[in-house]
């Protein structure tokens, strides 16, 4: 079973690849910052946050790795008013597996 330790040690180097987040909203595609990562037991998380100055149809999320590739990517349709708080999440579970032949 992979340790802690190399739990870790994975979703560091996952958080190391991704730079960023983009949304298109009403159409137009806009970067959006990591806000926070957080690692529980064996599911990574990350967040986007979009705050008061983002606001209207919100159709396609994603987040974009150092290389300007789409790491992940997700279809929706959320209507974000400029008055609240949006919080975006991806979680990914880290598992490791041991075959015997």
């Amino acid at each position: 079973m992979i340790t802690q330790t190399g739990l870790a040690k994975v979703a560091a180097k996952i958080v190391e690849t991704i730079s960023h987040g983009q949304c298109v909203i009403d159409g137009v595609q806009q970067n959006v910052p990591v806000h926070s990562t957080k690692l529980n037991g064996n599911v990574l998380s990350v967040y986007l946050l979009l705050d008061n100055t983002y606001s209207g149809k919100l159709t396609e999320i994603k987040l974009i790795d150092t290389d300007g590739d789409v790491f992940d990517e997700e279809a929706d349709s959320i209507q974000k008013l400029t008055k609240n708080l949006l919080l975006i999440t991806f979680h990914y579970t880290i598992f490791g597996y041991r075959e015997v032949r």
